[in-house]
């Protein structure tokens, strides 16, 4: 039992891993660049890798005798509900090598559901997790030749966790990794029948190998990614139909208040703001939108003055900007994304979503050099618009 937790816990474990790779990456390249991800769209997945199972199938008889090292494919079909979240059935067949029996084979089929965690770049990292049944069989066990016995019960849980690598907004290639955990309860032999195993027995399979993911159908949308959806509990709404990005404004119309965040003089001036402490202000590491709890402050001040303030019933545009490093399209999302970000806490504190306007101008305004300097540039400007 001590080896089928073992395996399925360090199964689980390393989706922190690959979202620490993915989160890891400090320059833009192939696995950071942005592509469209893809919902309301069919999912034929297809996969193949080692397998081989360890704990029992049945009493004394071990499944590393039965089931040992193999070959396993895999064929799933499913539902993407929303760039995060899809659903569907997976099947999987293995050939086992077998030190008590002339061959070995398993089938197992489970529903389950799968999150991707930045469905908006081409790195993507994912776990699924699903629940279903399993069967071994076993041929011409300890010898006797012509009996064939199958062992089979339920897939109590089945974790695959893989890191997709989108070749194009409907094709994704990758490693991906699993294991499930499995009770035995019934034996259907050829030469004694059917019947019900004197007590239920545990056991687990693992897997390792190479998948690839087609997109059939559906939409392709550029929303926010899921590390800004799952690290920051804020409800975030679409904003109103407009261009997303905003047009190049004065420079003398914003005053730079921190390395993070820009605010018009007038705005400033008008709500007497503090925004002199740096740490006070909203700051976006590289290639990030989500904010941190010391950024609210600057923007509570934001939000009192709109509401209930000098500015109360003005208008206010946001405008997310990036550094100049990455490819344009990706940075005109990244700056939409902070933009949002901002947006929707505001919303939280009563500024009226049809009183806040939202766009990008990526990367077109950055002058940064360095990373003192891209800091700079990273940030929102907060405007007050007629």
């Amino acid at each position: 039992m001590r080896h089928i937790i073992a395996v399925f816990g360090g199964a689980l474990g390393l989706v922190s891993v690959l979202g620490t790779v993915a989160r890891a990456q400090e320059q833009e390249g192939y696995l950071t660049q942005h592509v469209p991800a893809p919902s309301d769209a069919l999912e034929l997945k297809v996969g193949t890798g080692y397998t081989q199972g360890f704990g029992m199938t049945a009493p004394g008889r071990s499944l590393p005798s039965v089931a040992g090292a193999g070959l396993g494919v895999s064929a799933d079909v499913d539902y993407r509900l929303t760039p995060l979240w899809s659903f569907g059935g997976e099947a999987q067949y293995q050939e086992f090598t077998s030190e008590q029996n002339s061959s070995a084979r398993g089938l197992a089929a489970n529903l389950g559901a799968t999150y991707h965690f930045d469905p908006n770049v081409r790195g993507d990292p994912w776990l699924r997790l699903g629940a279903g049944y399993r069967l071994l069989w076993e041929n011409d066990p300890s010898g006797v030749s012509g009996v064939t016995v199958v062992r089979h019960g339920f897939d109590l849980a089945t974790a695959k966790i893989g890191y997709d690598v989108r070749v194009s907004e409907s094709v994704a290639l990758g490693p991906v990794v699993g294991a499930d955990l499995n009770l035995f309860f019934w034996q259907d032999a050829s030469n004694s029948g059917s019947h019900a195993l004197s007590s239920a027995e545990a056991g687990a399979f693992i897997y390792a190998g190479l998948q690839g993911r087609f997109d059939l159908g559906g939409t392709r949308s550029s929303g926010a990614t899921a590390r800004q959806v799952t690290q920051r509990p804020l409800a975030v709404t679409a904003p109103q139909p407009q261009s997303p990005i905003a047009p190049a404004a004065p420079v003398e119309e914003v005053k730079p208040a921190s390395p993070s965040i820009a605010v018009s003089e007038d705005v400033l001036r008008t709500c007497k703001m503090d925004v002199d402490a740096i740490d006070k202000a909203p700051k976006f590491d590289f290639d990030r939108s989500d904010l941190l709890p010391a950024d609210f402050e600057v923007l509570k001040q934001v939000a009192e003055c709109f509401t209930t303030g000098p500015m109360k019933g003005s208008n206010l545009k946001l405008v997310g900007r990036a550094d100049p490093r990455g490819t344009v399209s990706h940075n005109d999302a990244l700056g939409m994304r902070r933009a949002e970000q901002v947006a929707a806490y505001l919303k939280q504190l009563g500024v009226a979503p049809s009183r806040i306007e939202q766009r990008s101008r990526g990367k077109r305004d950055a002058v940064g050099v360095d990373e003192s300097s891209w800091a700079i540039d990273r940030r929102v400007d907060i405007l007050e618009t007629p």
